[in-house]
C-alpha cells in the first residue's frame, strides 16, 4: 500500500484548528499513564522474547476508547497526541533493557550509580528528540518512506467508528491473556508426589505447565530443539510482525534444526559437554537425552559458537545499516536549516529550543559519566566520550529511522553494542570502566529508540494533517518520564526472577544463601543450579548476554575472529541484497530461545492464514487489537506477580 492511500489531510485552516483539539492535558496525561503501563510490560516481554514492542498500535485504539469512547470528546488530532506521548514514554524501554541487564549480569550490581544512569537515559532521551526533529522534512515529506507501523496507527485513527470496538477486543485479549498467564505463574495445587517440609506445607505448583518438550511428545531427538512455551504473549507478537518478523523465526530454526545438528555430526562442539550430554563427543544426535541435559547443552553450545556469529551477524547488519542510510546523510544535513509552515505558523520546533535541548542533554551526559566513574573518569575522559556519544547517537538515530521506515526493524541492538565498544575504547577496558561505558551506551541507545519512534509518529502525524511542532512539543515534555519507569521495573525483575541464561544458577544460589525452608521450598519446586522452579518465567534477556560476552571478549582480547567475521559478512550481505535490519535480526535470533520464537512463529502464520481466508480489514479491525492484548495481559500479569513476589521479601 502507498502513501497515497493515506494522503495529508487538507490544511483545515487556523480558524478551523484553533477549535480543534490536538495537544490537551487530557491527550497528555492519558497517554503518560497508558505509556507507564505499557512500559512495565514490554520491558519484561523485551527480557522474555529479546526484543521489544512499539505501543503506537495499541495506544491509537485505547486513546480512541477513552478520549472518544468514554469522554466523547476526542478527536483525531487528540488521538494522535495521546499515543505519540504513550508510546515515547514506553518506547526508551528498548535503550534501557537492552544496555542496563548487562551490569547484573556481570556482577557489578552494588557498582551501578542509579542517580547517575536515570540522568544519563534521561539526558539520552532528550538528545533523542531534538536531534531528530530537523530530519523530519528530509525522511517523511522527501523521501517519503513507509513506515508501516505509522502508517498502520493512521489508519486507526482514521476509522474513528471503530475504535470502542477495537479497544474492547483489546481488552479481551488482556483478560483471556493474562488468565493464562496466572494459571502458568500462581502456585494453586500441590505438587505432585512432593512430601510435606518441615513447617507442614505442601508445595504447590502453577495449574498450566509454562512449557512443554512436543519433541519428546512425537519422538524427536533431543538434538532438534522442540520445547513450545504457553506464551500468548509470544503468539500475541509474531500474529502482530506477521510475514515480516517470521525472520526471526528463520534464524531461529537455522540455529536450532540445522546448525547445532551439523555441529553434532561434525565433532564441532564445546570442550566440556555438560552433565549428561557427553554422548554427543560421538557424533550421534540421539545421545542427548531430553529435559534438562538437552537445555544445558544448547546453553553451553550458545556461548561457544552461536553467540559469536550472532554477535557478528548483529554488527554486519548495523554496518550495513549506516551504508544504506549514507546517501540521506548530507541531504539531512541539509533538512536543519528548513523553515516554517506555509500559513505563517511553525512546522517545527524553533532552533532555539532545539540548541538548548542538545545542550542540556549532553551536559547530563557529560556529568553522569563523571559520577558512574567513581572518581576513575577524569574531565577529558568524560568529555571525549560525550562528544563521541553524541556523534555516534546521531549517525544511530539516522540509522535507525531510516531502516524503521522501510522495514519497521531496526538494528537498535547492534548499534547499541557498537556505541559501548566506542565507550570503552574511550574510557579504558577494565572493569571498574564498564559501569561508565554502559551508562553513557543506555543513554545513546535510549536517544536512538527514542529517534526511531518519534519518527515513526510523526509518519502518521503527518498522513493524519498534525502539526508537526505539537508531536514534538508532547515528546519534549514527557521524554523524562520512560527511562524511570524501564530501570525500575528491570530493577524488581532482578530481584523477583533473575534475569539472563544462567538465570536457573542465581536463584538456585539465592535459595542456598536464604537456606532452611526457603531453599526447601525451591528444590521441590523443580528448582536447581540448571532448571527453574515450576511457575518462574523465563527471562533469557538475550540482548544483554549478546552485550555481556561482547563486553567480556574485548575485555579478555581472546576474540574469536574467525566466527565474528563470518557471522559480520553473512550479515552485511544480507542486509545489503535483502533488506535493511534483515541481518540484524537474524543474528539477534540465534540468542533467542527456541520455546518462545516457535510460539512467535505461529502466531506470523496464523496472521498470514487470516490474511488470505479474512483479509486485511479482519486483521486491522480484529486481528491486531486482539493480539495486542495478548501481549499487554501476558508481560501485566508477569510484572505484578514480580512486584509481588519482590514486596513479600521485606
Amino acid at each position: 500500500m502507498s502513501d497515497r492511500a493515506f494522503q495529508r489531510d487538507p490544511d483545515p485552516g487556523p480558524s478551523r484548528r484553533g477549535a480543534y483539539r490536538e495537544l490537551t492535558p487530557a491527550a497528555v496525561v492519558g497517554g503518560v499513564l497508558l505509556g507507564a503501563v505499557l512500559n512495565m510490560g514490554i520491558v519484561f516481554a523485551g527480557l522474555q522474547i529479546g526484543f521489544t514492542i512499539v505501543g503506537s498500535a495499541v495506544a491509537a485504539v485505547l486513546g480512541f476508547g477513552i478520549l472518544r469512547g468514554l469522554l466523547r470528546r476526542g478527536t483525531i488530532l487528540e488521538v494522535n497526541v495521546f499515543q505519540t506521548v504513550a508510546s515515547g514514554v514506553n518506547t526508551v524501554n528498548a535503550g534501557i533493557i537492552f544496555t542496563v541487564p548487562v551490569l547484573f549480569l556481570l556482577g557489578l550490581e552494588q557498582d551501578i550509580h542509579f542517580s547517575s544512569l536515570l540522568l544519563a537515559s534521561v539526558g539520552g532521551a532528550l538528545l533523542g528528540v531534538v536531534l531528530i526533529v530537523p530530519l523530519r522534512k528530509q525522511i517523511i515529506e522527501y523521501e517519503r518512506l513507509r513506515f508501516p507501523e505509522g502508517t498502520a496507527v493512521a489508519a486507526i485513527l482514521r476509522a474513528p467508528g471503530a475504535g470502542l470496538q477495537k479497544s474492547l477486543l483489546l481488552i479481551g485479549g488482556i483478560v483471556v491473556s493474562g488468565l493464562v498467564t496466572f494459571l502458568t505463574q500462581a502456585r494453586l495445587v500441590p505438587a505432585p508426589g512432593a512430601a510435606p517440609m518441615p513447617d507442614g506445607t505442601v508445595p504447590k505448583v502453577p495449574v498450566l505447565p509454562a512449557e512443554f518438550d512436543l519433541g519428546a511428545f512425537l519422538h524427536v531427538p533431543a538434538s532438534f530443539n522442540f520445547w513450545l512455551a504457553v506464551s500468548l504473549l509470544s503468539l500475541g507478537a509474531g500474529f502482530i510482525a506477521g510475514r515480516g518478523g517470521l525472520v526471526v523465526l528463520y534464524g531461529t530454526l537455522l540455529n536450532y534444526w540445522f546448525l547445532i545438528p551439523a555441529a553434532i555430526l561434525l565433532g564441532w562442539l564445546p570442550e566440556h559437554l555438560p552433565e549428561g550430554a557427553e554422548g554427543l563427543a560421538s557424533g550421534d544426535l540421539t545421545a542427548l537425552p531430553h529435559g534438562a541435559p538437552a537445555q544445558a547443552f544448547f546453553g553451553a553450545f550458545a556461548h561457544f559458537t552461536s553467540r559469536h556469529l550472532g554477535i557478528g551477524l548483529i554488527l554486519g547488519g548495523a554496518v550495513a545499516g549506516i551504508l544504506v542510510a549514507a546517501p540521506a546523510l548530507k541531504a539531512a544535513l541539509a533538512s536543519i536549516r528548513s523553515g516554517g509552515g506555509g500559513d505563517g505558523e511553525r512546522e517545527e520546533l524553533p532552533v532555539s529550543v532545539l540548541n538548548l535541548g542538545t545542550v542540556v542533554g549532553l551536559v547530563m551526559l557529560f556529568v553522569a559519566t563523571l559520577v558512574a566513574g567513581g572518581g576513575e573518569v577524569g574531565v577529558v575522559k568524560a568529555l571525549l566520550a560525550t562528544l563521541a556519544g553524541a556523534v555516534w547517537l546521531w549517525v544511530a538515530g539516522l540509522v535507525v529511522a531510516q531502516t524503521t521506515g522501510r522495514t519497521d526493524w531496526s538494528p537498535l541492538s547492534g548499534l547499541a553494542l557498537i556505541a559501548i565498544a566506542i565507550m570503552m575504547g574511550i574510557l579504558g577496558t577494565g572493569r571498574e570502566m564498564i559501569v561508565p561505558a554502559v551508562t553513557i551506551g543506555a543513554a545513546i541507545c535510549v536517544a536512538t529508540s527514542m529517534c526511531a519512534d518519534m519518527m515513526a509518529d510523526l509518519k502518521t502525524g503527518y498522513l493524519v494533517g498534525s502539526r508537526p511542532i505539537r508531536q514534538q512539543l508532547a515528546q519534549l515534555l514527557t521524554c523524562w518520564i520512560g527511562p524511570a519507569i524501564a530501570l525500575a521495573t528491570v530493577v524488581v525483575l532482578w530481584k523477583a526472577y533473575g534475569f539472563g541464561p544462567e538465570q536457573a544458577r542465581i536463584l538456585h544460589e539465592r535459595a542456598v544463601a536464604a537456606g532452611g525452608v526457603a531453599l526447601e521450598h525451591h528444590v521441590a519446586l523443580g528448582g536447581s543450579p540448571d532448571t527453574l522452579p515450576k511457575g518462574t518465567p523465563e527471562l533469557g534477556a538475550p540482548q544483554a548476554s549478546a552485550l555481556e560476552a561482547a563486553i567480556q571478549i574485548v575485555q579478555s582480547g581472546d576474540v574469536p575472529l574467525g566466527k565474528y567475521l563470518a557471522g559480520a559478512l553473512l550479515g552485511l550481505l544480507v542486509s545489503v541484497l535483502v533488506s535493511p535490519g534483515i541481518g540484524v535480526m537474524v543474528g539477534l535470533s540465534l540468542y533467542l530461545p527456541f520455546e518462545y520464537m516457535a510460539v512467535f512463529g505461529i502466531g506470523g502464520l496464523l496472521a498470514l492464514l487470516a490474511q488470505r481466508l479474512k483479509g486485511e480489514k479482519w486483521i486491522e479491525n480484529v486481528g491486531v487489537p486482539v493480539a495486542a492484548g495478548l501481549i499487554v495481559g501476558d508481560a501485566l500479569v508477569n510484572v505484578l506477580f514480580a512486584v509481588y513476589q519482590v514486596a513479600s521479601s521485606f
